[in-house]
């Protein structure tokens, strides 16, 4: 049974207990790479990596001794902080979770630590072709904007980010009215109990927020470097009137497109021999959303292109195809932090806790065959073999 509960601060708490083993504490704080000054972009992305740096307690011990484990998510317009353990340790990961999102003492070697980590990672992105290809058809559809940048930034930017920089960005986003508190599984009263004590007695309003800038980008991006194969990402721009419908929508098109052995990539790509994987990314926040899929290692551009030409066509899903979603989607289901963060996620674009199976339900239905009237843009971006 699931409850939603403003507290007198504005934090929403969503307690979504069901019969589990386990437990898990999702909060999700509303700032991404969106909200960003361009000059600090990445900054959400570093804040995510600091929030388990805790001077004189070491956060991973405590989660596991709790019978836990922990993960962080940033996204355009969200950080999530996951928490998952045994289901009589709910109180300890809530009292967890409050002390990194309260705490404000961090080390000036400990940001240099975990730039460094983050550093990595984002040439791990430029290095990988599927990640770069993938951001470089979002930068063909949007441009230089605050949608066609990298989540994680750049090198550049994310270097001279100061601690001083990611505490007033921390303390101007991590208000009460900003955050949304979940509880999923099997977390008892005492869980919620101290979820609703500990995050409503917090304080403070965040600013309003900008509309993210969404530029008109060059359309196509050709890249050489390296490779074996054909890396291909096509990206669509896509009209929104209701954020939270659109975020159901683009989930229903993304597995109709991606998941499972009779999925669209599958047949058309797998099955034709063209590329072994594939990938389906989707976003909306606000009136701005895109569907983009990446096609990895394929055999040749022109195969690459044909097959997510086809696979884009409106299509109404067979029924066996909603049989399997609904398979798919229990699975997911029954695990209490993928539960929990999808809950978090919904409410972030906007929906109703309460109504979210029946709009992932719906959107399943309408498969892909919805699409074509949204479309406003599209871009393309390829990576290919450079011979010199």
């Amino acid at each position: 049974m699931r409850s939603v509960e403003r507290l007198g601060n504005g934090v929403v708490l969503v307690l979504d207990g069901f019969e589990s083993p386990t437990a898990a504490v999702v909060v999700a704080v509303g700032v991404g790479s969106l909200y960003e000054e361009r000059r600090q972009r990445g900054i959400t992305h570093l804040l995510e990596h600091m929030l388990f740096r805790v001077p004189g307690f070491d956060v991973d011990e405590a989660v596991e001794a709790l019978g836990g484990s922990n993960n962080a998510y940033t996204q355009r317009d969200l950080l999530a902080v996951v928490l998952e353990g045994v289901s009589e340790s709910a109180p300890g990961l809530v009292e967890l979770a409050y002390r990194l999102y309260a705490n404000e003492r961090y080390r000036e070697e400990d940001l240099q630590r975990e730039k460094d980590v983050v550093l990595s990672e984002l040439r791990q992105a430029r290095e990988d072709p599927s990640t770069r290809v993938g951001e470089l058809a979002l930068r063909a559809l949007f441009g230089d904007s605050d949608w066609g940048d990298p989540v994680g930034g750049t090198p550049e930017t994310v270097s001279v980010i100061s601690l001083q920089d990611l505490l007033e960005f921390k303390r101007r986003w991590f208000t009460p009215d900003n955050t949304v508190v979940v509880l999923s599984g099997g977390f008892g009263e005492e869980a919620a109990r101290r979820a609703a004590e500990l995050f409503g007695k917090l304080e403070g309003r965040s600013p309003p927020r900008r509309r993210p800038a969404a530029a008109a980008g060059p359309r196509r991006i050709v890249e050489e470097r390296e490779v074996d194969g054909v890396y291909y990402a096509k990206a669509l721009r896509l009209s929104v009137e209701d954020p939270a419908e659109m975020y159901a929508l683009l989930y229903g098109a993304a597995f109709h497109l991606g998941t499972g052995t009779k999925s669209i990539l599958f047949h058309l790509l797998r099955t034709e021999g063209v590329a072994y994987s594939y990938y389906v990314d989707y976003d909306v926040v606000g009136d701005t959303a895109y569907l983009e899929v990446v096609v990895e290692s394929a055999r040749s551009i022109e195969e690459a292109r044909r097959a997510v030409e086809e696979a884009l066509k409106p299509r109404e899903p067979p029924p066996y195809r909603l049989r399997f979603c609904d398979y798919v989607w229990r699975v997911e289901w029954r695990n209490a932090a993928s539960r929990a963060l999808t809950v978090a996620g919904y409410v972030a674009k906007g929906g109703r806790p309460e109504a979210i199976e029946e709009a992932f339900r719906r959107a399943a239905e309408r498969g892909t065959a919805w699409i074509r009237p949204h479309m406003v843009d599209e871009a393309e971006a390829v990576l290919i073999k450079n011979y010199k």
